[in-house]
């Protein structure tokens, strides 16, 4: 099957815990762990106390970025739902702004022919003039909020690069310090006895706690504007490309080969977008699968995409639903029974590592036209 081909490393992907904690507290643990590996390496003189620290370092920094992306993905979903509350308010606003413009340039004399039409533009006029100012203000209120949620995911962002880059640091020492004692030669400089490491280290723990507490007021206050957590999204997903789906989950194709996900019929070159809101957990070449995406739209759930021509997503992204993921490729010779060419794009899903049926997950039958 398609996923026996992955290299271990993505195979790993596949495996997560059960259930974990919310995003504030494991942010919040893993700033306790950062801190706690800080303090590991700079007591550790010992080749194995070295060892353990950084692997609590880089176990802390993992845990940190899980709850990062969660965050990212609950704001892009956020800023998505805040951005058609606006585009609705502001059209609301512009034509009761034109009624008014409207009703401001009736000819008086017109209005009085029929004292019934007078009366009714006067109490339109009236109306409109109440509701207006409040609209304005929600109007107001609302790019408010989406300006501020914008740049609380831009600080997420940047967050997110920051742990990405002490986590490769940490990979890299413990990588190097692992092969100057299996070659028995001096061992590398510690991680902590470089300053700049030292602050890195104190900044990104900082921002974990900063992350964990804004999680947590949020919690505490209230949320004016919930939106839906991926699993509340069964059922009304829509397939990533428009497609024919060809053979359904575990149902053998006419060699008798059963595939642990869905087999689509795609027109050559076509889009494929996000389903979901999502981290981008691979995206690249895949021998004999073409281009493989692999989404991670919650903690413990992937999306695997296999066939794609090209790719347009890059690995580690965060991205809104309706994203760009790629293209199929274009015509290869192969003929549908009315004669157009297709091409075949496999998904797959799996939760905590196992795969699941996708196809109760989308709001289709058989096809999305």
């Amino acid at each position: 099957m398609i996923l026996r081909a992955l290299a271990p490393a993505l195979l790993l992907l596949w495996a997560g815990a059960a259930a974990q904690a919310d995003p504030a507290g494991r942010a919040l643990a893993a700033a306790r762990a950062l801190e706690q590996a800080t303090d590991a390496m700079q007591q550790a003189s010992a080749r194995r106390d070295r060892i353990a620290a950084l692997s609590g370092t880089i176990q802390a920094y993992e845990d940190g970025l899980v709850a990062l992306r969660e965050g990212l993905r609950d704001a892009q979903l956020r800023e998505a739902a805040l951005t058609r509350q606006f585009a609705a308010a502001s059209t609301e606003l512009t034509r009761l702004l034109s009624v008014l413009m409207a009703t401001d340039r009736i000819d008086p004399s017109l209005a009085l022919l029929h004292p019934d039409g007078a009366l009714e533009t006067a109490r339109a006029a009236m109306l409109l003039g109440e509701v207006s100012p409040v609209l304005a203000h929600e109007v107001a209120a609302l790019r408010e909020d989406l300006e501020d949620l914008r740049a609380l995911r831009r600080a997420r962002q940047f967050g997110l690069l920051a742990l990405e880059q002490g986590l490769k640091a940490a990979q890299e020492a413990r990588i190097a310090l692992a092969q100057a004692i299996a070659d028995r030669g001096p061992l590398p400089q510690r991680l902590v006895d470089s300053p700049e490491s030292l602050a890195a280290l104190a900044r990104d723990a900082a921002s974990l706690q900063e992350f964990a507490a804004e999680l947590g007021q949020r919690s505490a206050l209230g949320d004016a504007s919930p939106v839906a957590a991926f699993p509340a999204a069964r059922g009304t997903l829509d397939l990533p490309v428009r497609a024919t789906l060809l053979h359904r989950f575990a149902q053998p194709d006419a060699a008798g080969v059963t595939r642990q996900g869905l087999v689509l019929a795609t027109a050559p070159e076509a889009l494929v977008t996000a389903p979901w809101s999502a981290t981008v957990r691979y995206a690249g070449p895949l021998s004999g699968h073409g281009q493989v995406i692999i989404l991670e739209p919650a903690e413990g759930m992937l999306m695997v995409l296999a066939g794609l021509g090209e790719t347009l997503a890059q690995t580690g992204e965060i991205i809104p639903q309706g994203t760009p993921l790629g293209n199929m490729p274009a015509a290869r010779g192969a003929t549908t029974a009315s004669g157009s060419r297709s091409e075949t794009l496999y998904f797959e899903m799996r939760q905590d590592g196992m795969p699941i049926d996708p196809e109760p997950w989308f709001a289709f039958s058989g096809s999305r036209e």
